[in-house]
């Protein structure tokens, strides 16, 4: 879907079009599920956070301005924070990462060696790193996108994901 469709679809439902907002949720739903998976490595958990996602966005849909960037990105925004209040009301500074095999257990072999090879290298970056890839790499959001979600300069982003990389790269090399 392009920005143009997303956002038209973004001031229909601000009009109370409820097949708007319907096909915005199955437009990104996916992608935010799979990355809250990813982030939180606990399905029941990513489904909860992905419920309290989409109800504070529909709350404020009203209160959302475009910007330049996708509704997309600022739903993650809210998924994000949604993450970190979570880990701080249950006083975890990272996401807890023991439900990796019963996230893994609907995958082919090749998938599952796959998953945790990548899961090996994102465990040796800091956390902010790993949210940088996951933004930029498992969701597909543009520099300018992740600089709204982080609430940094494109170029920032650009460039912490460069550096990323790099690490990443020394980190398959070991």
């Amino acid at each position: 879907m392009t920005i143009e469709q997303e956002l038209s679809l973004v001031a229909q439902a601000q009009n109370g079009n409820r097949a708007a907002l319907g096909s915005l949720w199955d437009v990104i739903t996916p992608k935010l599920y799979g990355y809250l998976i990813n982030t939180l490595r606990d399905s029941h958990l990513a489904e909860d956070i992905l419920q309290n996602t989409w109800l504070k966005a529909t709350g404020s849909i009203s209160k959302f301005k475009p910007q330049g960037v996708r509704f997309s990105a600022w739903l993650f925004a809210i998924a994000k924070n949604e993450c970190r209040q979570h880990w701080r009301a249950q006083k975890f500074d990272e996401p807890i990462t023991e439900n990796l095999a019963d996230n893994l257990r609907d995958n082919t072999r090749e998938d599952i060696t796959e998953k945790l090879y990548l899961e090996s290298v994102l465990r040796r970056l800091s956390e902010d790193e790993q949210e940088l890839l996951r933004l930029r790499y498992i969701s597909g959001f543009s520099f300018k996108e992740i600089a709204k979600i982080l609430n940094i300069s494109a170029i920032t982003a650009r460039v912490r994901i460069h550096r990323t990389l790099g690490r990443a790269r020394v980190n398959l090399a070991n």
